[in-house]
């Protein structure tokens, strides 16, 4: 990636043979060994290390419970611990999978689908008009739902965070963008994306993450308040596109991934930014409150608060854990 030319690249670099790197090298193998198991062992085998990594990953299911017990407060502990053994269950199966493509045929890939509400929006890719923002969250499948649109050859573009080790960010983007599909940087800025769009690409776009007060509104996302990008109805306004909101979970009694494609955001944008914004976050609330084990809980999401409310949810929490 280059200032110039913002979109990933994905060309194998040298430097990804240095030693520093043959670990990672090992398990992108287990990775890819993983994937030709039977559907059925590799989720049982999910399901058997999942009580061991609640027992073991602390800090972050201190994470998860904090924001299980602010988004559903009515639920007892017990059923929020449910919850969460369940989506760390979920977040296994789908990493075990997760060099399927890497690994199997386009057409074999699309067998794994189930998708919901498909139509509409195939409709709309298709129909010669505007392009469409498929609106995304954080479930553990989201690689997947992203793969369901390149793989049957749907002009797509995305953002992502680089990871730290540059191994694994190679392959995971290699892969995302084996398809055709360009794969940006945040930092390259909408601009980019913007470009892509007005030259025919569909744009998928993750919105619940927390990137600080400074760019965002605070609406609500189960009830609490949520610093949120304003992104969305900006976008949708400067290229007309068509919103369609998705959670792409796993279903492991049928062994494949459930598309749930909600109806498209209509009128949208209305030119209230603050109530376009918190729709969007309503949008991701109805296809996520049904299945919240489908849901990667363990992220921050309320991390910046309010101006005037100090609480920090996360913070003394995660101190205790550490012993400090």
């Amino acid at each position: 990636m280059s200032q110039s030319d913002p979109v990933f690249d994905h060309r194998f670099q040298a430097r990804y043979l240095h030693p520093r790197f043959w670990l990672t090298w090992l398990s992108l193998g287990a990775l890819y060994l993983l994937a030709w198991l039977p559907i059925r062992l590799r989720d049982a085998l999910a399901g058997a290390l999942a009580p061991l990594v609640v027992h073991f990953a602390k800090k972050q299911c201190f994470i998860a419970r904090t924001n299980l017990a602010l988004c559903f407060p009515e639920q007892t502990q017990a059923e929020r611990e449910a919850t969460l053994l369940a989506s760390i269950r979920v977040g296994l199966q789908c990493f075990f999978a997760f060099a399927e493509p890497s690994c199997f045929s386009a057409r074999r890939m699309l067998s794994r689908y189930a998708p919901q509400g498909w139509d509409q929006v195939k409709a709309a890719m298709e129909d010669g008009g505007p392009p469409v923002i498929i609106l995304i969250p954080h479930t553990w499948a989201i690689d997947a739902g992203g793969m369901f649109f390149a793989i049957q050859g749907y002009p797509m573009c995305t953002m992502m965070h680089s990871a730290k080790n540059g191994l694994y960010d190679w392959f995971i983007n290699r892969q995302r963008a084996s398809y055709g599909g360009r794969v940006y940087e945040r930092s390259a800025g909408l601009k980019a994306v913007i470009k892509s769009m007005r030259e025919g690409h569909h744009f998928f776009y993750l919105p619940d993450q927390d990137h600080g007060a400074e760019a965002s509104l605070f609406v609500p996302f189960f009830g609490v308040p949520k610093a949120t990008l304003p992104a969305l109805p900006r976008l949708v306004k400067l290229t007309g596109a068509r919103v369609f909101p998705l959670l792409a979970g796993y279903d492991a009694s049928t062994g494949r991934y459930d598309l749930a494609f909600g109806e498209a955001l209509a009128p949208y944008p209305t030119g209230d930014l603050t109530a376009d914004t918190a729709r969007m976050n309503q949008a991701i609330e109805d296809l996520l409150a049904p299945r919240a084990e489908q849901y990667m809980w363990f992220l921050k999401y309320f991390q910046t608060r309010p101006e005037g409310r100090a609480v920090n949810f996360y913070k003394e929490g995660i101190r205790q854990i550490r012993g400090r």
